[in-house]
Order: C-alpha cells, then sequence, then structure tokens
C-alpha cells in the first residue's frame, strides 16, 4: 500500500512538473488572445465581447489609452446623469399642467371654462415650448454619445486586429492533419464495404 502511494505521488510530481513546463513553454508564444483565454471565469473577464476583451487586455498597462477608456466612460455617464436630471424638472409641470387641464374640462360654465383656458394658456404654452426645446437638446446629445460610440468601437477593432491576426499565424490551421483523417476514414470505409 505505501509503495502504491508512493508511485502516485512521484507520478503526480511529473506530471505536474510537465504541466508547468509546458505552460512555461506555451508563455513564450503567448498573446492578448491566449492571455484573455486564460483569465476568464466566465467567456470574458471584461467587456460583453471578445474585442472588448483583447482590448482591455492589451491596454491593461497603457496610461495613455485607459485615461481615454475612462473619459469615454465619465462622459457618457455625464450626459446620462444631465439628461436624467433635466427630464426630472419637467416631471411636476407636466403633471399639473394635465390636471389643470383635467379640471378646466369638468367646468360646466362654458364662459369660465374659455376665460380658465386664456388664463392658463400663456404659462402652459411656454412650459411646451422648454419641453420641446430640451427634446431637442437631449437627442443631440444622444447623438453624440451614438457618434462617440461608433468611433471608439472602430478604434478598438484597429487595435485589436493585429492581435488576432497574430493568434491566427501562431495558430495555423494545419489543413493536413484533417485530411490525413479523411484518408483514414476512406481507407476504413473500403476496409468495411470488402468485409465479409
Amino acid at each position: 500500500m505505501k509503495n502504491l502511494l508512493i508511485i502516485a505521488t512521484l507520478f503526480l510530481s511529473f506530471s505536474c512538473k510537465e504541466k508547468t513546463e509546458n505552460a512555461v513553454i506555451a508563455a513564450g508564444n503567448s498573446n492578448v488572445i491566449s492571455s484573455v483565454e486564460s483569465k476568464t471565469g466566465s467567456r470574458y473577464s471584461k467587456g460583453s465581447s471578445l474585442i472588448d476583451a483583447i482590448y482591455f487586455e492589451m491596454i491593461k498597462d497603457d496610461k495613455v489609452l485607459q485615461a481615454l477608456d475612462e473619459e469615454i466612460n465619465l462622459i457618457r455617464k455625464n450626459s446620462d446623469e444631465l439628461i436624467s436630471q433635466k427630464q426630472e424638472l419637467l416631471i411636476k409641470p407636466s403633471e399639473y399642467y394635465g390636471e389643470v387641464n383635467r379640471e378646466i374640462a369638468m367646468i360646466k360654465d362654458s364662459i369660465l371654462k374659455k376665460e380658465m383656458k386664456n388664463f392658463i394658456k400663456e404659462s402652459s404654452d411656454n412650459f411646451t415650448r422648454k419641453e420641446k426645446e430640451l427634446e431637442m437638446v437631449i437627442k443631440d446629445l444622444e447623438i453624440n454619445n451614438g457618434r462617440i460610440n461608433d468611433y471608439y468601437n472602430f478604434f478598438k477593432i484597429k487595435k485589436t486586429l493585429p492581435e488576432i491576426e497574430k493568434y491566427q499565424n501562431q495558430n495555423p490551421l494545419k489543413l493536413e492533419e484533417l485530411e490525413k483523417m479523411i484518408a483514414d476514414q476512406n481507407q476504413l470505409l473500403e476496409k468495411l464495404k470488402n468485409m465479409k
């Protein structure tokens, strides 16, 4: 029993040593994509796509690109917060004018109803104008955010394309192995066909 335990321990230690040596050899040929693959607990540890995962792995030691990423995230966050704040300012006036119009609609006296409509019209029109102005400015902000996203995605693709090409060069498809397997399959098929 002791001998079996010693043999198992020696086997495991040699096995681990071999794996470590293979890992060191692989690290010498490593690239960003291999690094992305080894770090992921889920499919990609950073970002929602392989492009993002490669890009974030590339920029982890690049202060300039990190600053750019932070600037883009900050402008997105600030514009979203600003839009939200301004839209929130519209809630109470919108609710108020809605209630006023419902109250006016319930007035039975037609002269008083007309007087109330005239009384509220200027204030209501000013609010509607401000609301439309805000909608136009928000639309411009959202268009610019979309353009920033588009250009940033294009930039990330330009930065990561060389890495995927490097990965492809380091891991050629080698179709010869597949062609040999097809030949082996065909040989086996012939053997099966000719068996009696």
